[in-house]
């Protein structure tokens, strides 16, 4: 596919120019990919290619279902932006509970990890104990973050080269963290949000989190966002963040999910008008259907004339009842 220049339109079909529309969010997904290294993105397609194995076609509707809030034609993802694609999926493989109460990672590793070489093995290991979270960006170090954690309400440092390198101070995180080496780190689809969405995401999932508690009166956070890991996808999809909208988005260093939630609607949308159009045209196009004498429709079948009908008279139409003219 051929590059798209800084003032050529936008691919997206906006009708704005490129470097006014999407291009800054494509630079960065195109650093996200450039930084993952090839352990990560080894392990990672593992995850993903278990995940779309026939065991769990259904499993995974579903859950793209409740992630964007809606019942969906899912031939539509091709509409919706690999990133947030990649982020559901991330968010089935390690949170989502299936049918028999286990967790895709769990049952990955107990298929799979005993085949994957030792340094993957360990990647595996951390991801599977990583916990969404939401941090602000306080300090910007070399490749190394000093986060504010706005829910746990503590501090951390962690390490990414690419984190490092899109992210500015005040902008808000959501990402998985997790330990590897020693080190603290968050999860390759970590999602950079403006610092004004603090005060109310945090409200949001404050709530929740009281609502949790109030059937898990024991809960802490971890356990909380470990069972609730779409939650801020949830925040973002719904009217709470309508008047936030405008400082994402395209045109801007933030990705909006909404668009590809807006969009995954607009093909249900008109693929449900198509399929009601079909089915019109193909009840137009069935064949006549005449009935027997008892009542039962023969398609093709014509009625037959009564002998002292004149070969000039024109048929008359007749209704049958079953048992009373048999």
């Amino acid at each position: 596919m051929p590059r798209v220049s800084r003032n050529d339109p936008c691919p997206c079909g906006s009708g704005k120019k490129y470097k006014n529309c999407c291009m800054r969010q494509d630079q960065i997904s195109e650093a996200r990919e450039l930084s993952r290294s090839d352990l990560e993105a080894f392990v990672l397609n593992a995850l993903i290619q278990y995940a779309q194995v026939p065991r769990f076609e259904q499993e995974t509707a579903d859950a793209f279902h409740f992630y964007w809030g809606g019942v969906y034609d899912l031939n539509g993802l091709k509409e919706v932006a690999a990133e947030d694609i990649r982020r559901t999926i991330e968010w089935l493989i390690y949170d989502r509970r299936l049918r028999d109460g286990h967790r895709m990672i769990n049952l990955f590793i107990e298929d799979k990890m005993s085949d994957l070489p030792p340094e993957a093995q360990m990647l595996l290991e951390a991801w599977s104990h990583s916990i969404m979270g939401l941090f602000r960006v306080v300090r910007l170090d070399g490749i190394r973050l000093a986060l504010y954690d706005c829910l746990r309400e503590g501090e951390l440092e962690v390490s990414s080269a690419f984190l490092a390198r899109v992210a500015r101070i005040g902008d808000l995180l959501i990402g998985r963290q997790f330990e590897l080496d020693g080190e603290q780190r968050l999860s390759p689809m970590t999602m950079l949000l403006p610092g004004d969405y603090e005060p109310d995401l945090v409200a949001y999932v404050t709530n929740a989190y009281g609502l949790y508690r109030d059937q898990h009166p024991e809960a802490s956070w971890n356990e909380f966002l470990r069972e609730s890991g779409h939650i801020f996808s949830a925040f973002l999809l719904s009217f709470k963040s309508e008047s936030l909208r405008r400082l994402i988005g395209p045109g801007t260093r933030f990705r909006d999910p909404a668009v590809s939630r807006d969009r995954l609607h607009a093909f249900t949308t008109q693929r449900a008008l198509e399929q009601q159009q079909e089915a019109r045209e193909a009840e137009r196009a069935r064949p006549l259907e005449h009935r027997t004498s008892s009542g039962i429709i023969l398609p093709g079948q014509t009625q037959a004339e009564p002998a002292d009908q004149k070969e000039s008279e024109p048929a008359k139409p007749i209704i049958l009842v079953p048992g009373r003219d048999t």
